[in-house]
C-alpha cells in the first residue's frame, strides 16, 4: 500500500500532479493519486475503498460523504466557474455565449450530473436558463450529451474532455469548466465565458479522513498559501 493515497476530482489533475511533486521533494514517500470525478470517488470511499484525502470539486460531497465517514479535517481550497468552449470557427465569432448555449442546431456535450460535480453545476446553469426563460432550461437538459464524468464517458483518460470531444466532432459547444481556458485556447479552441449573472460558482474543497502523520502532513500543505498560488497559476480562483 501507498504512504499516502489521494482520491482527486480530475479537473483538479494538473495542481495535484504539480503539488504531490513538491511535496515529495522534501518528503520523500510513495504518493497513489487516483484521479476521476468526484462524485464517483465519492461512493468508491463509501463502498470501502481506502482513501487518505479527499480532494472534490462539490463541497457537497464532502458534506455527503460526513454521513458514513469520520472527516477530521476540511477545508476550501480554491473556486472555479462555467464557461463554453467552442472550435475556433468563424460560425462561433462575436456570438453571445447565451446565444450559443440555446441555439438548438448545435450539439452541446455536457458533464454527468451526481456522478461529476461539473455536471451538477451545469444543470444548475440549466436551472437559472428555466427560470428566466421557461421551458429552455428544461429543453437544455434533454438536449445536453452526457459525453464525460459518468461511467459511461467517452473521453479516454488524460485528455482534455472539451478538446477530444470538439475536435473529434462529437460536439459543436462543451460546457466545462473556466479553469482549462488558458490551456485551451492555445490548442485552437475558442472558450467564451458566461456574463456575471449567469455565473455558476464551483466550490473545491478537502477533507482529511484520518491522522496518519502523512496524511496530516500533506493535507497542511495542501491547505497553504504557497498551494493556493499554484491553484490559481492553473486558472482556479480565490473568490
Amino acid at each position: 500500500m501507498s504512504d499516502l493515497t489521494i482520491f482527486s476530482a480530475g479537473s483538479f489533475r494538473h495542481v495535484i500532479q504539480e503539488l504531490i511533486q513538491l511535496f515529495k521533494c522534501k518528503n520523500p514517500m510513495d504518493i497513489n493519486a487516483v484521479l476521476a470525478p468526484a462524485g464517483l470517488l465519492r461512493q468508491r470511499i463509501e463502498q470501502g475503498e481506502h482513501c487518505d484525502i479527499f480532494i472534490s470539486a462539490n463541497l457537497q460531497n464532502i458534506i455527503q460523504l460526513s454521513a458514513s465517514q469520520c472527516i477530521y479535517n476540511q477545508q476550501i481550497l480554491a473556486f472555479n466557474r462555467l464557461m463554453l468552449t467552442t472550435r475556433d470557427e468563424p460560425q462561433y465569432k462575436n456570438r453571445e455565449t447565451l446565444d450559443m448555449l440555446l441555439d438548438p442546431h448545435l450539439r452541446l456535450a455536457t458533464s454527468t450530473p451526481i456522478a461529476d460535480p461539473g455536471g451538477d453545476y451545469t444543470w444548475q446553469l440549466f436551472d437559472l436558463v428555466e427560470k428566466r426563460y421557461p421551458k429552455q432550461g428544461e429543453y437544455l437538459k434533454r438536449r445536453a450529451l452526457q459525453l464525460v464524468g459518468g461511467e459511461k464517458s467517452i473521453v479516454p483518460k488524460g485528455e482534455i474532455a472539451a478538446e477530444y470531444l470538439l475536435k473529434q466532432g462529437y460536439a459543436d459547444v462543451m460546457v466545462g469548466y473556466a479553469n482549462y481556458q488558458a490551456y485551451l485556447r492555445h490548442r485552437g479552441l475558442c472558450c467564451h465565458l458566461f456574463p456575471p449573472e449567469w455565473n455558476i460558482k464551483a466550490i473545491y474543497a478537502a477533507a482529511q479522513l484520518n491522522e496518519n502523520s502523512a496524511t496530516q502532513q500533506f493535507f497542511h500543505f495542501l491547505t497553504s498559501a504557497g498551494a493556493a498560488q499554484i491553484m490559481y497559476q492553473h486558472g482556479f480562483l480565490s473568490e
